[in-house]
């Protein structure tokens, strides 16, 4: 029972040891290489740098064989104070940022070229020092106002830069130019220049000024002028309308009357056909009629009709009669004896006409 005591003790111990020396050796045969970074492995055995590039995690360093370096793959602004003498002689200080970086899958070839990071920012530091007296040297004091000189001139150096650090794994992206400075004889001349560009600017203004004035009258005056045709021709459009309005109103007044003159004519001549025929009729009646009693007249005892008639129709108070004369009942001597006559006259007869029949 003691020796598979200790024989577990043996082995538990050999354990623990192992362990320790595995986690010795992982953390000194080995390098973490952070997300933001990137691992470049050379072999000292002849063979040099590695042909990868090794992303996050761990890469095995044996010491003594490997060599694993870090490098930052992400942009880098590289910035320095440059003074660039133009070509009109005159000292500009320009501040001038660089953005670079290690192309992707190219920190193995950057390494095979710099030991490290500083290295490679020189090397950048020098080409920017290089193309900023070759191109934007090229450039007068006056173009550096000009933004579109400027950042051409800015673009013409990034691309040169990156013509020559692309080939050794490194990209530039952009150059810009900053708080910029003018050299102090230039800016004399420069607020003199300035100055005068404003005098002469202002007295441009000022003749413009005097010519907008001008035009602004002439646009008046034509305004006012437009303005009374316009009046006068509405005016007169109107005293043409009213007077037309006037002619047609008098126009159709006399038409009017006209017709009204018509058919109060028509009416009149209506009227006097229509009098006169009634004159017709009624004289024809009367001429009837007095026909007719002539007929009447001429009958055998009419006139004893008449008399009894013209008796009924009497009033008369007491008559005394004599009739030791007369026979009383004899009404022709009866009505005489009153004073009546009732002998019936025949009209005459028109000649040329029958006398009426009875």
């Amino acid at each position: 029972m003691a020796e598979s005591g200790n024989k577990s003790g043996y082995i538990a111990a050999g354990l623990v040891a192992l362990l320790a020396l595995l986690v010795i050796g992982l953390w000194t045969c080995t390098v973490k290489v952070a997300a933001d970074k990137i691992g470049v492995r050379r072999v000292n055995t002849g063979k040099g740098v590695e042909e990868r590039d090794y992303g996050p995690g761990y890469v095995l360093q044996i010491p003594g064989l490997h060599v694993v370096t870090l490098w930052d793959p992400t942009w880098t602004n590289l910035k320095e104070t440059l003074q660039v003498r133009g070509s009109d002689q005159y000292t500009t200080t320009v501040d001038m940022s660089v953005v670079f970086r290690i192309e992707p899958q190219k920190c193995h070839e950057v390494a095979k070229n710099f030991p490290n990071e500083d290295r490679v920012e020189q090397r950048v530091r020098n080409s920017m020092n290089k193309f900023a007296n070759e191109i934007l040297a090229q450039m007068s004091t006056e173009d550096f106002f000009d933004t579109k000189v400027r950042e051409g001139k800015a673009v013409e150096a990034q691309k040169a830069m990156d013509d020559t650090l692309r080939p050794i794994g490194i990209e530039v992206r952009y150059v810009l130019l900053r708080n910029i400075l003018y050299d102090p004889k230039f800016e004399a001349q420069l607020l003199r220049k300035q100055l005068a560009g404003q005098q002469k600017s202002l007295e441009m203004a000022k003749g413009q000024l005097a010519g907008a004035q001008t035009q602004t009258e002439l646009i008046r005056r034509n305004a006012e002028a437009e303005v009374k045709q316009i009046d006068e021709s509405k005016r007169q459009s109107t005293e043409n309308l009213n007077a037309d309005t006037e002619r047609k109103i008098a126009q159709l007044t006399q038409d009017a009357k006209q017709k009204a003159a018509t058919v109060l004519s028509k009416a009149e001549s209506s009227k006097r056909q229509k009098i006169a025929r009634s004159d017709l009729i009624k004289a024809t009646a009367t001429a009837a009629g007095t026909a007719a009693m002539s007929r009447v007249y001429s009958k055998p005892g009419a006139n004893y009709y008449f008399a009894r008639q013209a008796v009924e129709g009497m009033r008369l108070g007491e008559i005394e009669v004599n009739s030791s004369t007369f026979n009383p009942l004899d009404s022709e001597k009866l009505l005489k004896a009153l004073g009546l006559d009732m002998t019936v006259k025949t009209p005459a007869t028109p000649s040329g006409q029958n006398p009426p029949k009875p």
